[in-house]
């Protein structure tokens, strides 16, 4: 767990709950899946001093996509930066993410352009608690500003006019809205199981019915109950022997163990690391537009006070969920404090400028986008369309363990890995955990598509 070294907490920050759920197993009453995020907080200092490029597009209008944008720290972690430059051919052209989530704030044009947002295939369901039917809404009026989040972290984003790049900026993004509640006391967005089920079941029909291509396809779900759910498990059943890649969060409980659907064996996992540069140094807000040593088993910079106890550059966050027996963690991505655009309602009304919904956001939630973007690089291989297996078994094989695996630990705690960093207050904090929280390592973007280019045609 995270535990602070020094000073009390200066500044108050917004905490989410993720992940809560009602074990509801009975018939004909729905599993609840919420959504959330374990910490979040407004961006309140415009960063463009630190951006390092002069003049700046016009605000969202101007942008067709964010392919060479400014790479932030949570894309220089997982070496997008190595596929940045406008001779690279990999952006995830011609493939779509579906993004199953609590749809897109109103002013999510501002953010994104609508060559990137696929708005004729979006849509969003809603159950009725009483009867069980389930019916659509439109999609373009979250309950939150998570889905939003999680799109940025895919193809990037206007910050002020400035464009950041995502994992795979030249994909297409389907919004599905299946988070359609509200919780003001968890504070937390919520849907039923027979709503996520109802939007990958959507997902599949347009493969099977021809609209979109079997390997050219993926949902992103970062979203979680914390019991199984039978009919989420068969509808990604049925979406993966139709050609979807499956990506899901892997919960945010710690050593408790993983959410559903990330816990199940058949979805790609992603667990949640953080980089021990974040706030450094003093609280540094602009931290989140920094360089990551390419060397990730550099010292982190805590090690001019604790040496080696300090950590490498990253490591596993307090939260993130441990694999338990029959659960199967993948890979661990960045989660921990992204900048991108949102919202929450506990926050207040949705500001009129989107130019004041910028957040550092965390939780498993921002590190599934990360392996979906991922993926969806991959996918955009010609002659060859990739199955669910083949991209786990490419993500697993090229992720790095080293970083999180530096055996610093036991003079805090008995377990065998921990980390120094530092908050927005800018006192210090230590972490810790062990090798169920790691899966096969941290992502490696520009590894896995290198992997995938080495690959002939089936």
């Amino acid at each position: 767990m995270k535990r602070k070294l020094f000073a009390p907490i200066a500044i108050a920050l917004l905490l989410i709950s993720i992940f809560t759920a009602l074990p509801l197993v009975t018939a004909h009453v729905p599993v609840i899946v919420s959504v959330g995020d374990i910490r979040a907080a407004p961006v309140s200092v415009r960063a463009e001093s630190q951006l390092g490029i002069n003049g700046a597009y016009p605000p969202g209008k101007w942008f067709t996509d964010y392919a060479g944008g400014i790479v932030a720290f949570d894309m220089d972690m997982i070496d997008v930066e190595q596929l940045t430059h406008k001779q690279n051919k990999w952006y995830g052209k011609g493939v779509r993410v579906a993004v199953l989530d609590t749809g897109m704030l109103p002013n999510w044009n501002y953010f994104f352009p609508k060559s990137r947002i696929d708005a004729d295939l979006g849509i969003g369901f809603v159950q009725d608690l009483e009867t069980g039917e389930i019916t659509t809404v439109p999609w373009d009026d979250a309950v939150s500003g998570h889905g939003t989040h999680v799109a940025s972290t895919i193809i990037g984003y206007n910050y002020h006019g400035f464009p950041i790049t995502g994992v795979a900026p030249l994909a297409k993004i389907i919004p599905v809205k299946v988070l359609s509640f509200y919780d003001y006391d968890e504070w937390s967005a919520w849907g039923t199981s027979g709503m996520v089920a109802a939007g990958i079941d959507y997902i599949t029909s347009l493969v099977e019915d021809g609209t979109l291509e079997p390997g050219k396809v993926i949902i992103n779900l970062s979203l979680g109950a914390s019991v199984p759910m039978a009919e989420v498990e068969e509808a990604i059943d049925r979406a993966i022997a139709a050609g979807v890649i499956v990506v899901a969060s892997a919960g945010n409980n710690g050593p408790d163990g993983m959410g559903y659907p990330g816990g199940y064996p058949q979805v790609i996992s992603a667990g949640a690391a953080g980089w021990t540069g974040q706030w450094w140094p003093d609280g540094y807000r602009p931290f989140w537009l920094e360089d990551v040593p390419e060397d990730l088993m550099t010292p982190a910079p805590a090690s001019i006070w604790y040496g080696f106890r300090a950590g490498t550059q990253t490591y596993m966050t307090y939260y993130s969920s441990w694999e338990l027996e029959g659960q199967d963690l993948d890979v661990a991505a960045p989660g921990s404090w992204c900048v991108g655009p949102y919202w929450d309602p506990s926050a207040g009304e949705l500001p009129e400028d989107p130019e004041d919904c910028y957040w550092y956001v965390g939780g498993t939630s921002m590190a599934a986008p990360h392996v979906a973007g991922t993926a969806a690089l991959m996918a955009e291989k010609k002659g060859r369309k990739l199955v669910q297996s083949e991209v786990e078994a490419i993500l697993e094989s090229t992720a790095v363990i080293d970083p999180l695996t530096f055996p610093n630990g036991g003079w805090l705690s008995p377990l065998p890995y921990m980390a120094l960093y530092l908050l927005y207050d800018g006192g210090l904090y230590w972490t810790d955990w062990d090798d169920p929280a790691v899966g096969a390592g941290l992502l490696q973007t520009d590894a896995a598509v290198e992997a995938v280019i080495a690959l002939g045609p089936h």
